[in-house]
């Protein structure tokens, strides 16, 4: 694996190519909203960088993306690395788009986040974890309407992680060994920026009390390996409740999940994929996403599912 791979055009100029893989995330994990975030092992963007001679150019297959560069979320964050850093050449980003956008896996996030690390990487910035989060922000929220850091900060430092907003900071937690997951994306679209503006804009005190120790459970069962602290960390009274509006027959779709042995079922991020964790040792992810399948396909809804380990965040190819 070479950091950086040097190309010849046919005059023999010498050009440097970086190609870096930005994976999927599933966000809040029930209940820690805009906060709790993970890395996915599939699906993955893959993206490459190489130096022009001004602008930012794109070039895209796979899920259809805007392919003009201050509409397209890899080339708005582009813009503003380049002209923050002062850098008087241009970049052209091509980018294979294999995360369903409003999906709720992050697709966004992995065009922002993939854009920051592989800008970073090309033009040797040496920006560390913070800034890269805040200019994957930018992208986050020119086109969700919110600078929300979860999902960018999983797709950078892989694994769960946990972000404060002030200040900024991004922690990436162990993980124990039983933990895998099942996510299941149903043929239906959630608009990101229309699901965040469904969310209540107050809530109940003791709401809020609830929710936050189920936070707090599923951060002590992560870092304990107890499976029984996990199944209490994901549930959610803030954000499940009006989300799952948007997701065909959640409440029954997580009870059988449950049944089938899953750790819990949560809404990841907007929807209108929901995303279970599983004890490798009972109803691991692969089982549980055949049971997630066969559960809408008896009711006559397409999906597609994905299960695994957690991944890790961008890295280069």
């Amino acid at each position: 694996m070479q950091r950086r791979e040097a190309f010849y055009s046919s005059t023999e100029e010498a050009f440097i190519v970086i190609r870096i893989t930005s994976p999927a995330t599933s966000a809040n994990l029930g209940s820690g909203f805009d906060v709790f975030a993970l890395a996915l092992s599939s699906p993955a963007d893959e993206m490459s960088f190489r130096e022009i001679e001004d602008g930012v150019r794109i070039v895209a297959e796979g899920y259809p993306i805007p392919a003009s560069a201050e509409e397209n979320i890899a080339g708005y964050v582009a813009i503003r690395i380049l002209s923050a850093k002062g850098i008087d050449s241009g970049v052209e980003i091509s980018i294979k788009k294999r995360i369903r956008p409003k999906s709720g896996l992050g697709s966004s996030a992995a065009s922002a986040a993939g854009a920051a690390y592989g800008l970073n990487e090309l033009f040797e910035l040496d920006m560390d974890r913070e800034e890269l989060i805040r200019f994957s922000m930018l992208g986050e929220s020119r086109f969700s309407g919110a600078e929300h850091a979860d999902n960018v900060s999983a797709c950078l430092c892989g694994g769960f992680t946990c972000v404060s907003y002030s200040p900024l900071k991004a922690v990436s937690l162990p993980l124990p060994e039983f933990l895998e997951y099942a996510v299941v994306l149903p043929e239906v679209e959630v608009e990101t920026r229309a699901a965040r503006s469904a969310l209540p804009r107050s809530v109940a005190l003791s709401s809020h009390v609830r929710n936050l120790g189920y936070a707090a459970f599923l951060i002590a069962g992560i870092l304990t390996g107890d499976p029984d602290a996990i199944r209490t960390g994901m549930r959610d009274e803030i954000a499940t409740p009006v989300r799952s509006r948007y997701v065909p027959h959640f409440e029954e779709l997580r009870s059988a999940a449950v049944k089938a042995g899953a750790l819990g079922l949560a809404i990841s991020g907007s929807g209108p994929a929901c995303i279970a964790l599983c004890d490798s040792s009972s109803g691991g992810g692969r089982y549980i996403a055949g049971i997630m399948k066969d559960f809408y396909r008896d009711r006559g809804i397409e999906c597609v599912t994905y299960s695994g380990k957690p991944g890790d965040g961008c890295k280069l190819l």
